[in-house]
């Protein structure tokens, strides 16, 4: 029998050419590690690409990897260790690996994860989703705070054939079984700064980007009009798995190769405790059928990846034929004509329905407040707005007002392919309203950016002796705040309003409320158009940014992509 063979660390090597494919901000990179063996695996080889590169001259007989020598040896690494917290001796456990990390050369830091809401978190119903969750919340702020923009991990190709089986077993089709990407945003982060897609925006970007957006329109505009739009979010952390391709014997061959230590958590082997440890104990106990084997559970995996491109690919050009007439992101609105799903240059074969479904949700996710968007919700939709799609059918209405997503669609015209109006859906009473809430400090200092209704990253400078929140402009609030404005700029906030949030999406714009002369909340600014009464910069300071756009495809304004 063949001996398994260990990863090479080499320029040309299996590992190194994995590495070299995600040279994207990987300058400093962090690595997650646990301690198994594939994670001691993941650092072995980093800690010697580090050490072997960095003070290695081209002068070596390296031509054919010459420009991959020159990125790996501006590679370094942190690693991250975390003490869940939960099993006896986890911290000594955590110190343990933490030593070996070191001893190879590898900066380390222990996180320590700190339960929110129990004593005994391990008796949790939903543990392993909360471990999972916190885990890479604890990581990720790690990441941000020491300036880290990119993780690697260690999950591998067996990882992959147990997420497949797993998907498999849930009733997942094609797309659902692409199994895990070998390079995707870190997930269980939503909503934290400088983490999930934002943070990189510098003050340098800043005052390049921060100049007056004008757009067509068939009126003329207000004066007012010429407000910076704030402009959307960049960054964000990004994880990379480079062991996708490999089996767990390459990695166990890796570190018995290197005389590296691994440390076993013995809950992995409980076949009554997660649904992955199921699976194990089942490829571990039994001979699976040809078909479910970890070797084809993975070519399964990729030929859904190559079928998942194609697709991508389709979508990108639909949205490139779609007509954005306008997008304003101080109200979160746009227009927009789709594209025609039976125009001649989509090929015959491609699966109309789901591309549509696709470009919809893309357009959609410019302005819904939530953070994803099941394409399976969007079946109605896609027959009010691709009705050429559905030629044999007699549709039961017209295009109109509809919501769907935490959007609002209204159609401006009528023919062939309606222009839609698409906004943030109103604010239901049966809902709780988005709501932040910035406390009174001695020393006034900027907040922490958070992210309001899930559309706009928001901190200020609270310089009142008195608590101030964000919340929904409301009717009621309307005349009050219009009157509180200099009489110059009274018609110009009606003109502004008009146009770019009209009728009631105007009530979804965030408004920084606080207490007025009787006690009761009124609104002192609209942080999103910059306006407020006179001096208000005396009383509240305020930045504003949109969420992160994902534009492949779409022709946006230049100013926000």
């Amino acid at each position: 029998m063949e001996a398994v063979r260990k990863l090479q660390c080499q320029p040309g090597g299996d590992f190194c050419q994995k590495i070299y494919i995600f040279r994207t901000d990987l300058v400093l990179s962090g690595l997650a590690i646990s301690g198994g063996v594939d994670s001691m695996a993941l650092a072995a080889l980093c800690s010697q690409m580090h050490s072997s590169f960095s003070n290695t001259t081209n002068s070596l007989n390296l031509e054919n990897h010459v420009s991959s020598l020159d990125f790996l040896r501006q590679v370094t690494f942190k690693a991250f260790v975390v003490d869940h917290g939960v099993r006896i001796g986890s911290a000594a456990e955590a110190q343990a690996v933490a030593k070996v990390l070191e001893e190879q050369g590898l900066k380390t830091t222990i996180l320590k994860i700190k339960w929110p809401t129990s004593d005994k978190p391990a008796e949790m119903p939903n543990f392993e989703s909360l471990a999972r969750k916190y885990r890479y919340q604890v990581i990720g702020r790690a990441c941000r705070d020491h300036g880290i923009n990119s993780l690697f991990l260690a999950h591998h190709g067996d990882d992959q054939a147990e997420t497949v089986m797993m998907r498999l077993i849930n009733g997942h089709k094609r797309l659902g079984l692409v199994g895990m990407k070998s390079d995707s945003e870190i997930p269980e982060c939503y909503g934290i700064h400088g983490v999930n897609g934002s943070g990189g925006i510098t003050p340098e970007y800043w005052r390049g980007r921060n100049a007056p957006l004008q757009h067509k329109s068939r009126q003329p505009l207000p004066k007012v009009q010429l407000i910076p739009q704030p402009i959307p979010e960049t960054g964000g952390i990004r994880v990379y798995r480079p062991f996708l391709g490999f089996g767990k014997e390459r990695l166990i061959a890796t570190c018995q190769a290197e005389g590296i230590e691994w440390f076993e958590d013995h809950t992995n082997m409980d076949p009554t405790l997660t649904s992955r440890n199921a699976i194990r104990h089942l490829y571990k106990s039994h001979t699976m059928p040809a078909a479910l084997t970890k070797s084809a559970l993975v070519k399964l995996s990729n030929r859904c990846r190559q079928l998942a491109n194609t697709q991508l690919e389709m979508t990108e050009w639909c949205l490139s034929q779609c007509s954005i007439k306008w997008f304003d992101t101080r109200s979160g609105v746009l227009n927009v004509q789709f594209n025609d799903m039976n125009d001649p240059a989509i090929p015959v074969l491609t699966d109309k329905k789901l591309v549509a479904a696709n470009v919809l949700k893309r357009i959609i996710m410019l302005v819904t407040p939530q953070e994803h968007v099941q394409t399976s919700v969007l079946h109605r939709t896609l027959k009010r707005v691709f009705p050429e799609l559905w030629p044999s059918e007699e549709l039961d209405f017209e295009p109109h007002n509809f919501t769907v997503a935490g959007v609002q669609f209204k159609c401006l015209t009528n023919g062939a392919k309606c222009e839609w109006f698409i906004s943030r859906q109103p604010y239901s009473t049966s809902t709780a309203m988005p709501v932040i809430n910035f406390p009174h400090r001695k020393e006034p200092s900027w907040s922490e950016w958070t992210l309001y209704d899930g559309r706009y990253w928001i901190r200020i400078q609270n310089h009142c002796k008195v608590p101030l929140f964000i919340c929904p402009y409301r009717q009621e609030d309307h005349n009050m705040f219009k009157k509180s404005l200099p009489m110059k700029m009274q018609n110009p906030l009606h003109k502004l309003l008009k146009h770019i949030a009209p009728v009631d999406s105007r009530y979804t714009l965030p408004a920084i409320f606080g207490p007025g002369d009787d006690g009761k909340a009124i609104v002192l600014a609209l942080p999103t158009l910059n306006i407020g009464p006179r001096k208000i910069e005396n009383m509240v300071k305020w930045e504003v940014r949109y969420k992160k756009l994902y534009t492949a495809g779409l022709s946006l304004p230049s100013q926000l992509i």
